[in-house]
């Protein structure tokens, strides 16, 4: 290893050499002699490195101080870190022989050490804390105390561990802050369940936090028209957060200039809050973007837009208290600053409420309000995701079609939603809510009632959870 350590130091002293006397004269130094090398390292008397150091000082020979490496395919990061993410992944399987020749490991000590070691961006707590209970690998502990482990392994693993706890946290003290933030502009707010609750970053190292976690997200695209000259991929701005850069073109929706993305929110919904109600995760630069909300689809409420240095929007000007609303829009804007158009990890109801759905088909017969047998045991199972809930508002809203009379349809969808809410209060115990239950008939479809697969969709009972 000491003689891998003494090539890379003479590396360095001529990459360092070289750097100096083209600045200085414009005319960089060459080394053409293989013999003249071997001559310098034999004078040369040899310093000690640690393994970390010399990935270090290697990721930023190899990676020629740039940018960051935009595909994140090779071993090293411009910055100089190692690259965990890659190395870690099938792709990256190969590289792994070349680091352990680098740190002279075996192989499975460099399977065993990635195990341990963080990943190159903490994307949220729940992810700073999963990092923290690798750290404990029980199958590391039992290669360390076989006595089998070499001493470049033992000093890999302790680097990494130290790394892990610094940043994860310094990511839960900046986390903590932000969360604090949030319950002092909503006193009255809680979290419906904090098992939930989390607390994210964006590319531009802006934290989130967010009551109800993952389930804050969009979850479905309804609609992609694809702005010029290449907007692509819509499904890259469904679900959580992934806060990197490296997202560009490839986990992202790229919009494209003047691309418009509608998307849906299946188990939340979007709703008004103290300070913002929106948190769109652009990748990159903020490109202007306009925003408007809907509750079903076909109405459509202009919030605002996003610029600038931030991707939050407050709708308190635009919406009633109590609203919620299940569909936002997306265009962006005809501008143009280098990408084509907002490139869009995910979208966040900030404060929110779970949203759950029971399909009438499954808790009635056509046109009745008794439930039947299968009704009452979707409603019990129901129950038991609901039993870390403690308190809160529950609002049980029934839905119909579009046959029959509007005045039928609302009876009979008020009559369902009561039908549903008193079989619920059976088996929600030992919790403090407040219940309201609502009769929407065919005024709030989720889709336009044109087919009978559309009308299947309709007829429905959602079950909304407020905090407030």
């Amino acid at each position: 290893m000491k003689k891998l350590f003494t090539i890379c130091i003479f590396l360095l002293l001529v990459f360092y050499s070289c750097k100096k006397d083209k600045t200085e004269n414009g005319i960089a130094s060459e080394v053409t002699s293989e013999e003249s090398i071997d001559k310098h390292i034999e004078d040369e008397e040899i310093p000690q490195i640690d393994v970390s150091e010399l990935m270090n000082v290697m990721g930023g020979l190899m990676s020629g101080g740039a940018t960051k490496d935009s595909t994140g395919q090779g071993m090293f990061l411009s910055n100089g870190q190692l690259n965990v993410d890659f190395l870690k992944s099938d792709a990256g399987k190969p590289m792994r022989k070349t680091f352990a020749q680098i740190a002279e490991v075996t192989l499975e000590e460099v399977d065993l050490s990635l195990t341990i070691m963080p990943d190159n961006d903490i994307v949220s707590v729940k992810h700073a804390q999963a990092i923290e209970e690798d750290l404990n690998n029980p199958k590391v502990e039992a290669y360390v105390k076989s006595g089998k482990a070499s001493s470049n392994f033992l000093e890999l693993i302790t680097d990494a561990r130290a790394e892990a706890k610094k940043r994860t946290a310094n990511f839960k003290k900046l986390a903590q802050i932000e969360k604090e933030k949030f319950y002092k502009e909503n006193p009255t707010w809680f979290a419906l369940d904090e098992s939930k609750e989390d607390t994210y970053i964006d590319s531009r190292n802006k934290m989130i936090y967010l009551p109800l976690g993952d389930a804050s997200f969009a979850d479905a695209v309804v609609e992609f028209i694809p702005g010029k000259p290449e907007g692509k991929t819509p499904e890259g701005a469904l679900g959580p957060a992934q806060g990197s850069i490296l997202l560009i073109d490839k986990d992202c929706v790229v919009m494209g200039i003047k691309g418009v993305l509608t998307l849906f929110f299946e188990d939340n919904v979007i709703t008004n809050v103290n300070g913002p109600d929106i948190y769109v995760f652009e990748v990159g630069q903020i490109e202007p973007t306009h925003i408007e909300i809907s509750k079903n689809g076909a109405d459509w409420i202009d919030v605002g837009k996003i610029e600038g240095g931030t991707g939050s929007l407050d709708i308190h000007d635009s919406v009633k208290a109590g609203d919620t609303f299940n569909y936002i829009r997306l265009t962006d804007l005809d501008t143009y600053s280098g990408m084509p158009g907002a490139d869009i990890d995910a979208v966040a109801a900030i404060g929110g409420a779970l949203r759950m759905n029971l399909d009438s088909a499954v808790l009635f017969e056509t046109g009745k309000y008794k439930l039947k047998d299968e009704g009452i045991k979707a409603i019990q199972e129901l129950a038991v995701k609901m039993k870390d809930i403690k308190k809160g508002t529950i609002t049980v809203e029934g839905h119909t079609d579009d046959v029959g009379s509007e005045a039928t349809n609302k009876s009979l969808s008020l009559a369902r939603a009561k039908s549903v809410s008193a079989e619920l209060k059976k088996s929600i115990t030992n919790t403090v809510f407040k219940w309201k239950e609502m009769g929407f008939g065919e005024s709030k479809p989720l889709v336009e009632n044109n087919s009978e697969e559309n009308r299947a969709k309709n007829r429905r009972v959602e079950i909304l959870i407020l905090p407030n």
